[in-house]
């Protein structure tokens, strides 16, 4: 990822004040320090690097259920302003003090790339079948269902260039760097679906 913004890998270390043998040795307290230098949450980086995600760095609820459906195509029928009030207003908010993180046991995906989306998802607190609507409200691929998220995580589909676009815009990340970050070369871009009317 860090080629696609002009960076090099010796760059990225010295801006995050890491070493290379540092990683190897230090691991997650050097993924941490990396990841803003990359303009990846911690969280992110550590599931890449197929590593634990810690309990502080961990979802503080458990996943959500109907109920984001209904909220994101209500705020997909919003003006644009109306949408980023309500974007600031939720990240505005402070987590309730009894909030504890969810402890997660090992999902059955092996690593790899399938299995890197569907855990950068749970680190979005979104479940399989939550997934599959984000995928269909946000990026307009599907319906899908939750076993088909399972497979991705299987490795058993194919992350095509139109699923990894689906899979990028429900995590926030341009699709090229996702690409990158799954080392998945990408022939080509999409345009963003309409959602609005979906």
């Amino acid at each position: 990822m860090s080629k696609s913004r002009g960076q090099t890998f010796d760059s990225v270390l010295r801006a995050a004040e890491v070493d290379q043998s540092e990683i190897e040795v230090a691991g997650p307290s050097a993924l941490r320090r990396l990841a803003p230098v990359l303009g990846v949450h911690p969280a992110d980086l550590l599931v890449l690097a197929g590593l634990d995600v810690p309990s502080d760095l961990a979802p503080c609820a458990a996943p959500v259920g109907s109920i984001l459906d209904h909220l994101v195509k209500t705020a997909l029928r919003l003006p644009v302003e109306q949408r980023e009030h309500l974007l600031g207003a939720a990240r505005s908010m402070p987590l309730p003090e009894s909030a504890a993180p969810i402890v997660r046991g090992r999902d059955p995906f092996p690593y790899g790339p399938g299995a890197v989306i569907v855990r950068l998802l749970r680190n979005r607190n979104l479940d399989s079948l939550n997934s599959a609507k984000m995928v269909y409200r946000l990026a307009g691929i599907g319906p899908l269902s939750a076993a088909t998220i399972n497979v991705v995580g299987l490795g058993r589909k194919e992350l095509d260039p139109q699923l990894l676009f689906a899979f990028a815009t429900v995590l926030s990340y341009r699709v090229e760097d996702l690409a990158a970050l799954l080392d998945i070369e990408l022939p080509q871009t999409f345009p963003p679906a309409d959602t609005a009317s979906r």
